[in-house]
């Protein structure tokens, strides 16, 4: 099998990395050194590509401890994990009944868990719930995720310049990485803050995806995230564990990568699949149904929890194991502590997001809050609408005497049937039951449930929009902040857990971006960030306000600034109002559209005279450096003239320096080419030069390093000056 792979792969004209890929899981398979079967070029581009997909980033501290740890432990511990997991499950099993409750309240489903009382009976669901989730998501997506981005990057300390430019691409490159770069960004994002008012409890784990090759921040089923019964938050929690799926030729590319320990692995059956209610009842929501065909996907059980591992620590250790459940093998064993920590404290790439705070680990939702008066609210709907359809289509009891053509089937409009009965028989046939129409009071109590329901969730008239126009600035923004209350309070808890994510984000980039840089591409034009840049100088926080719950109470508050400005001119800057209200409206070219002021356009042509002066400074300092150079290459020209006539004049006083010149150059390594004799006068007709004396040369001072005295015991002849 290897060969006919690595035939086929050699007929191609490219280097295919998956072809590669292949070969050498087979040949692992095969137990066959990946050496035999690779050419030079294609095991190259192997290591390359495992080079530019391995993750472990601190010198082997997060290297896959599979293959290091005893393999009996290592089975021990698969089983271990998977019963750990079991225990948690069951410790929560009513609440996952709940969950399945909950999502039957909302009406998206036909399943209602109930049996109706009578044929025919109404199995209308009441909107209360439902509303009230789509109402409080379209009310946050809007405030945590504006259209620029979820991100906001704060200097910590003292502002520096550096240090604010510094913020401003953390800033930047954040919002990029969240809305062009992550997969998923705002589609997780979006579906966590539908199921968070449903659940009460809603998790995100951001984390390097070796097939991505990315950082990703993924939304967890809150049926997926298992937690044991004696948690109470993330940081003190003895374990806790995500389960998910993946499809078996992921599990083999990461196999094959080296993500995964080299373990043989078979593929999965739809039999081994086993799926909470929880997820059964969302599949019935979408109208989905698992089939045989499509569902062969491995169960990875990926648990955080504190292990004995390490022969030099006497205590637990903070460890991510990797679990096939169906296979129940060890896929990965990675420690959970940064390298640098000497405290060993495990790290947490999970947010909690709660909507309201619960008694214990989980947070408590709409569910547990309203799921009570939904449940009644929608008894009392299906107790009207049957009222109704009594009403209009009475019925009763009948003589069986009565002869009438079709039997029981109901008259259409405007049909009449034939009888063999007289009029006063078929009056006498008939006995009908006199059903009441629908109660006034039934319905003056429905109209009570919604409206505790509103008060309890925060949702009243003026938060859906249905404020009154008319009213004034102070009473429509005193009436936002007491209906708001409740959503305030649900929002600071978001903006709490965003900004739990965003910093693992950011901690996550500073360890796998490249050092030198990593450029993108944005509308604004090229950009580059560091992995430096993501250090404690700089705090990234979410651009949501938490004190503002809606853009009404932003446009109400800039309003009621710009009325005070135009109320007392000269005490409140006119535009600086002007430009907070078109910032609360939403408008992004602010800058441009605001007219520069008398004293603007000053300091811009102050700022424009400086700027001319100082590029004027600085073009002054280059001619003088330039002259300055000139001036000293002259001068070392003249220091060599100088050096070379000493040097002639002594030759020529003294003729047997020169064979024993030549010797000296021959013996040293240089090659003589026995060109004319450099003097060639008689000695008696070259003036002698006088004899210097020393610090006596005007300009050439005496070399006091030089123990040479003489002839040019005072100059300094230049090191890199290369004579023409």
């Amino acid at each position: 099998m290897v060969n006919n792979i690595k035939d086929d792969y050699m007929n191609d004209d490219e280097l295919n990395i998956d072809v590669i890929l292949q070969a050498v899981e087979s040949a692992n398979q095969d137990d066959i050194p990946i050496e035999q079967i690779l050419t030079p070029e294609e095991l190259q581009l192997y290591n390359e590509y495992i080079g530019d997909n391995n993750t472990d980033v601190s010198s082997g501290h997060y290297d896959n401890l599979v293959g290091i740890i005893d393999d009996q432990k290592v089975k021990r511990l698969a089983q271990d994990v998977i019963d750990w997991v079991r225990w948690d499950e069951d410790s929560r099993k009513e609440w996952q009944d709940r969950e399945v409750k909950g999502l039957r309240l909302l009406g998206l489903s036909d399943k209602t868990g109930e049996t109706p009382l009578f044929k025919g009976a109404s199995t209308v669901t009441h909107p209360l719930l439902i509303d009230s989730v789509v109402q409080f998501h379209s009310r946050v997506l809007g405030e945590i995720w504006p259209p620029e981005g979820p991100v906001k990057a704060i200097v910590l300390g003292e502002k520096t310049p550096d240090k604010m430019q510094q913020a401003k691409r953390v800033e930047d490159y954040l919002n990029y990485q969240y809305t062009e770069d992550m997969p998923g960004g705002f589609d997780e994002e979006d579906m966590m803050l539908f199921r968070l008012p449903i659940s009460g409890s809603c998790f995100k784990k951001a984390y390097y995806d070796p097939t991505y090759q990315k950082i990703c921040s993924r939304f967890i089923e809150p049926s997926d995230f298992i937690a044991p019964f004696s948690a109470t938050d993330l940081e003190t929690a003895p374990r806790y564990t995500h389960r998910y799926r993946q499809s078996h030729n992921v599990v083999k590319k990461l196999i094959v990568q080296g993500y995964y320990a080299n373990i043989p692995i078979s593929e999965p059956t739809n039999e081994q699949a086993e799926y909470p209610v929880v997820k059964s009842e969302i599949d019935d929501i979408e109208g989905k149904e698992r089939v045989s065909q499509d569902d062969n996907r491995h169960t990875i059980l990926e648990m955080y929890v504190d292990l004995e591992l390490e022969p030099d620590f006497e205590y637990a250790l903070p460890y991510i194991v990797f679990v096939d459940r169906d296979e129940q093998k060890v896929l990965r064993i990675q420690r959970n502590w940064r390298p640098t920590d000497g405290m060993q404290r495990k790290r947490i790439n999970v947010s909690h997001y709660r909507f309201k705070p619960g008694l214990g680990f989980y947070g408590l939702g709409l569910l547990h809050l309203i799921g009570g008066l939904a449940k009644s609210s929608t008894g009392s709907l299906r107790a009207l609408l049957d009222s109704a359809a009594f009403d209009n289509l009475q019925g009763g009891y009948r003589s069986s005497y009565a002869r009438i053509k079709g039997g029981d089937e109901p008259l259409a409009p405007g049909e009449w049937r034939e009888i063999d009965s007289s009029p006063e028989e078929l009056k006498n046939a008939f006995f009908p039951i006199p059903y009441k129409e629908p109660s006034g009071v039934m319905f003056q109590l429905l109209g009570y449930l919604d409206e505790r329901s509103q008060r309890i969730v925060g949702t009243n008239d003026l938060m859906s929009g249905d404020a009154n126009p008319n009213a004034p600035v102070g009473t429509t923004l005193a009436l936002i902040e007491q209906g708001g209350k409740s959503f305030a309070d649900i929002l600071r808890r978001i903006h709490k857990a965003h900004r739990d994510e965003f910093r693992i984000v950011a901690e996550l980039n500073s360890q796998y971006l490249p050092d030198d840089g990593y450029p993108y591409i944005t509308g604004a034009g090229d950009k580059l960030i560091m992995a430096s840049d993501f250090d404690e100088r700089v705090d990234v926080i979410p651009v949501s306000d938490p004190n503002i719950i809606s853009n009404s109470q932003r446009i109400v508050q800039s309003q009621a600034v710009l009325d005070m400005a135009e109320k007392y001119p000269g005490q409140i800057d006119l535009k600086a109002a002007i430009k907070s209200m078109m910032e609360a409206i939403r408008i992004t070219n602010v800058d441009e559209l605001l007219a520069a002021d008398e004293e603007t356009q000053q300091m811009q042509q102050k700022a424009a005279m400086l700027d001319i002066q100082i590029r004027e400074a600085e073009l002054a300092k280059l001619n003088a450096e330039k002259e300055k150079i000139d001036a000293d290459k002259a001068e070392s020209l003249l220091r060599a003239m100088f050096s070379a006539m000493q040097s002639a004049n002594l030759l020529v006083q003294n003729p047997d320096i020169g064979p024993l010149a030549d010797e000296l150059f021959r013996s040293s390594g240089g090659k003589d080419y026995n060109g004319p004799p450099i003097v060639t006068a008689p000695q008696a007709a070259i003036a002698p030069i006088p004899n210097i004396p020393q610090n006596t040369s005007p300009g050439f001072p005496a070399n006091p390093k030089s123990p040479v005295q003489g002839v040019n015991a005072g100059i300094e002849t230049p090191q890199n000056e290369t004579l023409q």
